[in-house]
């Protein structure tokens, strides 16, 4: 028998098969990835699906694409409608689209340090986030951009960040108990009303080509009910 024969399609196998691990098959290798940050950049977890959190929670995301992507963040609530995340222009030290290759944690840093959004206060009902990456920039978000109310950390001069309006004249979008104002942003909250994992892959959607989303949801941690007084009987007065 012929060794080279034998020795050369194996060493062929064996070096298509590391390639295929190392580098992975394509459609994999495309696919972006995000993962929910929850708490200060020091002490983090990783979000949950229907996470039960304290008003003012910080949440940053931490996101990872093989090739530059564009990508939205935005939130939904009965109470408080659609609030944009990302891009915000009035976040300082926030990056722009299109995020380059490799890993980026939204919002950003300023001043060298993270900057992160919050579960905001008060909001009783479940609040979905959600996070859509796409090769090109989606025109049914684009153009929700600017109608947005938006996070920003330019308001206040401790660097805080707070809820704003968009600027100029412009009629509001995604207003409270209206739902999402973008189908491919009600397609991808949909996803989250029974998944367990929220954190990795992002999926593709079934009707915009090139374009991946995620989502997750949260409530409000409510404070312990406060524990009734026990009424103590009044000590008798003399006299009476």
């Amino acid at each position: 028998m012929n060794a080279r024969a034998v020795v050369l399609p194996l060493l062929t196998v064996g070096i298509a098969a590391t390639l295929w691990y190392t580098i992975g098959p394509p459609a994999a290798k495309a696919t972006p990835a995000a993962t929910w940050r929850v708490g200060p950049p020091d002490d983090f977890r990783q979000a949950r699906n229907y996470d039960e959190l304290a008003p003012d929670t910080p949440l940053r995301l931490s996101f990872t694409a093989s090739e530059a992507r564009h990508v939205y963040v935005m939130s939904n609530s009965a109470e408080d409608g659609t609030l944009l995340m990302f891009p915000s222009p009035v976040i300082a030290g926030s990056p722009s689209n299109p995020l380059p290759p490799g890993r980026t944690v939204l919002p950003g840093e300023h001043d060298g340090a993270a900057v992160a959004w919050t579960t905001r206060a008060e909001i009783r009902a479940t609040t979905t986030y959600v996070v859509v990456a796409s090769r090109e920039p989606v025109a049914e978000l684009e153009a929700l951009l600017p109608r947005l109310r938006r996070w920003s950390n330019k308001v206040l001069p401790n660097g805080s960040m707070q809820v704003t309006n968009p600027d100029g004249e412009v009629e509001l979008a995604g207003n409270p108990r209206g739902g999402w104002p973008a189908a491919v942003l009600s397609r991808a909250a949909d996803r989250s009303l029974a998944e367990t994992v929220i954190n990795g892959p992002l999926h593709e959607d079934p009707r915009l080509d090139g374009v991946w989303t995620a989502s997750f949801r949260v409530k409000e941690r409510r404070p312990p009910a406060a524990k009734p007084q026990r009424s103590r009987p009044k000590p008798d007065v003399e006299g009476r």
